[in-house]
């Protein structure tokens, strides 16, 4: 058994499903590669109209001045394949992509208890995705592939038992606009069964799609619907219409099973986009970068993989600063503290950021990738504590970091070269581990406060040593001087660093750390 998805007028749906502005509306589609473009495609307000396929460019303007002209895209086409092998690959792992719009799946091993809540739940998730599509199942995929476009309504066409293997008899289901038509055991359903026989026989000849000069025949013999041309014996059309007229019989009556040329899900978890036009608002962004992450959780859920950072890429028009460098995209990425494949949560995220950011010029390209892991489920001890929404917390984060900058998010940690105050920015937890205890020891001495930022100051020496300074804070004479007390790291990098400390009294009162970082004097804190 097989079951085939349709996505009907597929090159319309691919690049309108990319336009949230475009349902409803007068639409036509061109096809530009042609000596002469012309209309392919149309909308039925377009249609209502008198837009019609066949027309030329001008013709379909003259009819309908508001139509919307939208050219053929090869890779919208390709965007919408991958969403509708998508579907496919969630209800078995054996899928030919047949040719754009259509993919045949092979039912070995699928639990038909369950098939029809499948079916149901893929028209529904292709509705999400911006696709209408239809589900066939049959014995061959030729026969799924001719319920799916000719059925309507809950229809069963054969039989099926819950107790059948995968190879049962010839037998065919549909459905559409998420209705199911295969069933087990439709007697117990009350659902309406029609026979092979009976779906045939309501047929049209020319959907069955013959070779121009066999239908030119059989409509001379009479014979309009595929009911009648499988009645006939197969011996006698052999000797009458040759090699292509038993090749036609075999394809209406089921015995024509081929093999399925399985095609693999991909592995790269990236999709991307080159836009016609400029884009200068955020809506038609934030509508791009939904309908991708639908599609690319998807993919995820049916590897049982979350995401773990999503990296977006925004191309720019061309921008020059003053001093002549171009900028060409802006680029975002996001941590996710807790991974998943919940679309609605990332891009919530996503958005967030986008909404604090603003471009000097208009994006013409889109490119969206995660970064997948595999789920880990864990049980946290009995004292630790979680966040209770790290989604929401995320999005937060995205907020702030939309403000001040995504390197300046994060919890400080000291850094392990020893440089005094020397600090980074560690990624924040989901999890809190239980409290160990203040921590605190007994201290001894005085208290050094340190002024953040340091004071830059002015400092005489005597002696090698400093005995007068001023700073914004304080100055005067040095009564007693501690120091200098040496202290260096790094100094096989770019970025090392050298310093001198001293301790020093004034004789005005007050206890103060004056430190020297090359020829640079600073006040770096005052003692309590």
């Amino acid at each position: 058994m097989y079951t085939v998805i349709d996505i009907p007028r597929f090159p319309l749906q691919a690049v309108l499903r990319l336009e949230e502005g475009l349902r409803g509306r007068p639409v036509v589609l061109v096809d530009e590669s042609l000596a002469k473009p012309l209309v392919i495609d149309c909308t039925r307000a377009a249609e209502r109209a008198g837009a019609l396929p066949g027309l030329s460019l001008p013709q379909a303007i003259a009819r309908c001045e508001e139509v919307v002209v939208r050219y053929c895209s090869e890779k919208a086409e390709a965007l919408a394949g991958r969403a509708l092998f998508d579907c496919a690959y969630s209800l078995s792992p054996r899928v030919e992509e047949t040719y754009p719009g259509v993919c045949s799946i092979g039912l070995v091993g699928v639990n038909w208890k369950t098939l029809v809540d499948s079916c149901q739940e893929i028209v529904s998730v292709l509705r999400g995705l911006g696709l209408r599509g239809r589900i066939g199942v049959g014995a061959t995929p030729d026969i799924a592939l001719f319920v799916a476009r000719k059925s309507k309504g809950v229809t069963v066409v054969g039989e099926l038992s819950l107790q059948g293997r995968a190879d049962c008899p010839q037998s065919a289901g549909a459905v559409e606009d998420g209705w199911p038509a295969m069933v087990a055991e439709p007697e117990r359903t009350g659902l309406p069964h029609r026979s092979l026989k009976e779906f045939l026989n309501s047929l049209p000849i020319e959907a069955v799609e013959p070779s121009e000069e066999l239908e030119a025949i059989l409509d001379q013999w009479g014979i309009h619907w595929a009911g009648a041309f499988a009645q006939l014996s197969r011996e006698e059309v052999g000797k009458r219409l040759g090699a292509e007229g038993l090749a036609f019989w075999d394809r209406i009556s089921g015995r024509e099973e081929r093999p399925l040329r399985i095609s693999e899900l991909p592995e790269v978890y990236e999709e991307s986009l080159e836009f016609e036009y400029e884009v200068d608002t955020l809506e038609p962004l934030l509508f791009l970068i939904r309908r991708f992450l639908d599609q690319l959780c998807l993919r995820l859920r049916v590897s049982a993989l979350v995401v773990e950072s999503i990296h977006l890429k925004l191309e720019l028009a061309d921008i020059r600063l003053e001093d002549g460098e171009r900028i060409e995209a802006m680029e975002i990425s996001l941590k996710i503290p807790d991974p998943t494949s919940d679309s609605e949560a990332l891009f919530m995220m996503l958005s967030t950021r986008l909404e604090k950011m603003d471009t000097d010029s208009a994006v013409v390209g889109l490119r969206l990738k995660v970064d997948p892991i595999d789920r880990n489920e864990s049980q946290l001890g009995l004292f630790e504590t979680s966040l209770k929404d790290s989604h929401r917390f995320t999005q937060t984060l995205a907020q702030v970091a939309g403000i001040v900058g995504a390197d300046n998010v994060g919890r400080p940690s000291l850094e392990l070269s020893g440089r005094p105050e020397g600090m980074t920015l560690e990624r924040l937890p989901t999890t809190t581990p239980p409290m160990k205890g203040l921590g605190t020891k007994a201290q001894f001495g005085l208290v050094l406060r340190r002024f953040r930022p340091p004071l830059k100051a002015e400092v005489r020496v005597g002696e090698r040593r400093p005995i007068w300074f001023r700073c914004s804070r304080a100055g005067g004479m040095v009564a007693q001087c501690r120091g200098p007390w040496a202290h260096s790291g790094q100094w096989w990098e770019s970025g090392g660093w050298n310093r001198l400390e001293w301790d020093v009294e004034l004789k005005a009162g007050g206890v103060y750390r004056l430190v020297k970082e090359r020829t640079q004097w600073m006040v770096e804190g005052m003692y309590d």
